[in-house]
């Protein structure tokens, strides 16, 4: 149960994160190393930013965007919602997110009156819309209010009225007990560009910003500021400073805080994958009321 701890966030990264090898295989295994950290500390946006407007990280945005939809939507799903494509050729080397979305019955008669799961809408007749399940039957909802949310290959979720009668209807996402996972988001946008836009608290990370561990008061009253919370990473061979001093800003013009939740490291860099699952931990648990600075 999510309870009162959930706090919108968000983590947005360059396309060139999985850019360090032209071979797809190693693409496919860096998305999934990101994707598993996204769902373990419940993030609730990926965006993947253009660390130029190159032909080069257009294309890396692309398919690590690919990856990491792929990696959300319920195995039950996959098959209508993606075809054959060279970008997902060794998706089976993704890992499994294994969260609540994705674990749910799939059988008729283990579902209970009142369940939630993920479906996609596979037909509309007249006011209903016919649903895809995992089920060994398809489900009917009544057809959403807005056309937007009922077309056909729409991911929506449902409540299970009655199993045995085969109905359903589409609710709200925020109605959710459980974590349904990432949404991704690859604006055509450099990073100060997307940033000058954004309403939430922004941290970047740094091994040149404050050391988290020495000013964790001041980022919890920082993170109190907004409901959405956006952690940005810089890239494997560039770091933030460095980024935005390219569109010439300085990490002060769109960022609220810059830390390194490293420490004194070891290595002479910091994978950006890495990074994830040293700073997630921290700054979650600080915004969700998890640790007391």
């Amino acid at each position: 149960m999510l309870g009162n701890l959930r706090r919108k966030i968000s983590i947005v990264l360059p396309a060139s994160v999985i850019g360090v090898s032209d071979d797809l295989r190693v693409k496919t295994f860096r998305a999934g190393l990101i994707g598993r950290a996204a769902a373990i500390f419940m993030v609730d946006e990926v965006t993947i930013y253009l660390d130029d407007h190159s032909a080069e990280s257009i294309s890396n945005q692309k398919v690590f965007a690919k990856l990491l939809r792929y990696m959300v939507v319920p195995q039950y799903l996959r098959r209508i919602v993606f075809k054959k494509e060279e970008d997902l050729r060794f998706a089976g080397l993704l890992p499994p997110l294994k969260i609540p979305s994705h674990t749910v019955p799939s059988s008729l008669k283990h579902v209970s009156p009142g369940s939630f799961r993920l479906a996609s809408i596979v037909k509309t007749m007249g006011g209903k819309v016919v649903l895809e399940t995992g089920l060994e039957k398809r489900l009917t909802a009544p057809a959403p209010k807005s056309p937007l949310e009922a077309g056909e290959g729409s991911i929506v979720l449902i409540r299970v009225e009655d199993a045995s009668r085969l109905s359903a209807r589409i609710v709200d996402s925020a109605e959710s007990p459980f974590y349904l996972g990432y949404r991704v988001s690859s604006p055509r946008a450099t990073l100060g560009e997307f940033l000058r836009d954004v309403k939430a608290v922004k941290i970047g990370t740094s091994k040149y910003g404050e050391p988290a561990w020495q000013r964790l008061s001041k980022l919890k009253t920082i993170l109190s500021k907004n409901e959405g919370v956006m952690i940005v990473f810089g890239s494997p061979s560039t770091g933030l400073r460095e980024i935005l001093a390219r569109e010439k800003l300085r990490a002060g013009d769109v960022l609220d805080m810059l830390v390194n939740t490293v420490g004194e490291q070891g290595t002479e860099t910091v994978r950006t994958e890495e990074a994830l699952y040293i700073t997630l931990p921290l700054i979650t648990s600080l915004a969700r009321g998890c640790l007391e600075a």
